[in-house]
């Protein structure tokens, strides 16, 4: 069930309706049977993965907060040496410890057998036809991958790590744990909320605000702009000039690259603008997933600004904890005398960057262009930082520092870079692929003719509405900074606000992406 289709809009009024009309103790219960109907409906009987993540995460959440439980009880006993205190939290860490690790690799295990298994099958094969010339080749497992299992899978284990660090109390109610792995708005792409955060409105059944239904309309529709408007349209031209990348001239692989990163913004930020306007229809506030990523200066402060929930959660359940580990600080100790203070710091950090973007790479895809894809923002990141000095002296010359012309150029650089290293994510024959297209984009250039264009899914009536998509989103984002539009949308004068929601609802119904037997493509993330 699409975010963008009529049956996803009848099921979201079916479950406000029952929702409002209970006592708000029990409008928890309405969400949970409602993400579970959700997911049946798309997953069938696959929903059997998510029944057991949210079984294992609360028995095991349960026992690690039972065992705090006693250790507590056994400081408060009476006649506890201290030497006895040390010894019962050490036993009580490695017990907590044991339970994690449990868990974790078990979800994790399920995760990757579905994900991955396939992919480490196809190498091992390929290993032993080209190293040891077997023909005696694994069979494929062949898994159907549940809806939206790495983000539901992120977010659980993401929940007990914080229960073991002690960051929060653990939830007594199967029923309400049950609901945040499942939220049914937020299950096909995210984001991938902190516990912390979003059971602060999840459990409590808000009460009716018409606030709230304006601000979620409002926030609903300009999430269908961006998908129907912006990222269908151009989808047409990108999936149609990719498709005959050997025959096209590169100009309009050129143009197709800069498309594709239009339609990856509009569809995922458009997916997550839906997300968070239908969760604040229950009274709901959600983590926005994305902070104007076309207007970063760096690498490094687009994916700052981009998917910003998977990016903290890899900050800090892999890259701090690797960072300040045992193993890390001995290296670190040991690289300092081999390469010196500055160098001998940096090499454990750029370690756990490595592990970091290759499994932000494994993340999106178990092809080897993803892996490439995440190591090449690896490499890029680790050569900005390691040339910050010579970029330093080299803006002092040129006397730019802080203009405006730097932060442009800075700006139009780094989207350039992303959007050159999308073409991985398009390049469905592999890495040879991918630099084909690259090559020919940066080298066969010429002017665009308009019936090459119209020839490849878009007329000229279709461009003219893409590119005004277009403007209009970066606008908002410009816009944005002072910001957030939403807010202001909703505090103006009453017909200015009528006017612009007028436009948005016309917007979407006149100039969305439609035809015959038409529905809407799926999310570009639904596919984790």
């Amino acid at each position: 069930m699409s975010y963008a289709s009529l049956s996803f809009a009848l099921f979201v009024m079916a479950a406000l309706v029952l929702y409002y009309i209970v006592p708000a103790r029990f409008r928890y219960i309405i969400l949970l049977i409602f993400s579970y109907v959700f997911y049946v409906m798309a997953c069938n009987k696959y929903v059997i993965y998510i029944i057991v993540t949210t079984v294992s995460t609360y028995f095991v959440g349960g026992m690690m907060d039972r065992a705090d439980i006693s250790l507590k009880e056994a400081l408060a006993a009476e006649g506890v040496q201290k030497e006895e205190k040390k010894a019962l939290k050490k036993k009580n860490k490695s017990r907590k410890k044991t339970l994690l690790t449990a868990a974790l690799l078990f979800n994790f295990g399920i995760l990757a057998v579905l994900k991955y298994g396939d992919f480490v099958i196809a190498n091992v094969n390929l290993i032993k036809l080209n190293i040891f010339h077997s023909t005696d080749f694994i069979g494929f497992i062949n898994p159907v991958l549940p809806l939206g299992i790495s983000f539901y899978t992120f977010q659980s284990m993401g929940y007990l790590i914080d229960l073991y660090y002690g960051k929060y109390e653990y939830e007594k109610s199967f029923l309400k744990t049950a609901l945040y792995v499942s939220y049914f708005p937020q299950i096909i792409q995210g984001p991938i909320s902190r516990f912390n955060e979003l059971s602060k409105t999840l459990f409590t059944g808000a009460s009716w605000d018409s606030l709230n239904l304006k601000y979620g309309l409002y926030r609903i529709f300009w999430g269908l702009f961006k998908k129907l408007v912006v990222a269908d349209r151009v989808a047409v031209y990108v999936t149609n000039t990719i498709g005959q990348y050997k025959e096209v001239r590169g100009v309009y692989l050129l143009i197709a690259i800069f498309f594709y990163s239009m339609q990856i913004y509009g569809d995922f930020s458009g997916g997550i603008d839906i997300t968070i306007g239908v969760s604040r229809l229950f009274g709901i506030n959600v983590t926005d997933n994305f902070d104007r990523p076309f207007f970063s200066k760096s690498v490094s402060e687009y994916w700052n600004r981009w998917h910003m929930t998977l990016g903290t959660w890899f900050r800090d359940y892999i890259f701090y904890p690797m960072t300040v580990s045992k193993g890390m600080i001995d290296l670190g100790k040991k690289c300092r005398k081999i390469f010196g203070e500055a160098l001998g710091k940096r090499v454990p950090i750029y370690i756990a960057m490595f592990t970091v973007w290759f499994t932000t790479g494994l993340w999106h895809g178990a092809q080897w262009r993803y892996i490439v894809w995440g190591l090449l923002n690896f490499l890029i990141i680790l050569i900005s930082t390691e040339c910050e000095g010579l970029y330093g002296r080299i803006n002092a010359l040129m006397k730019w520092e802080g203009t405006f012309a730097q932060r442009l150029f800075r700006v139009v650089r780094t989207f350039l870079i992303m959007s050159f290293l999308r073409v991985f994510d398009l390049s469905s024959e592999g890495i040879s692929q991918a630099l084909f297209v690259i090559r020919k984009a940066l080298t066969d250039i010429s002017v665009p003719a308009m019936d090459v264009i119209t020839g490849l899914g878009l007329d000229e009536k279709e461009l003219k509405a893409a590119v005004i998509g277009i403007v209009i989103m970066f606008v908002f984002d410009l816009i944005q900074r002072r910001g957030s539009v939403t807010d202001r949308v909703m505090k103006a004068p009453l017909p200015l606000r009528w006017a612009i929601s007028a436009a948005l609802v016309i917007a979407v119904v006149i100039f969305g992406s439609y035809g015959p037997g038409y529905d809407a493509r799926t999310f570009i993330y639904l596919q984790f």
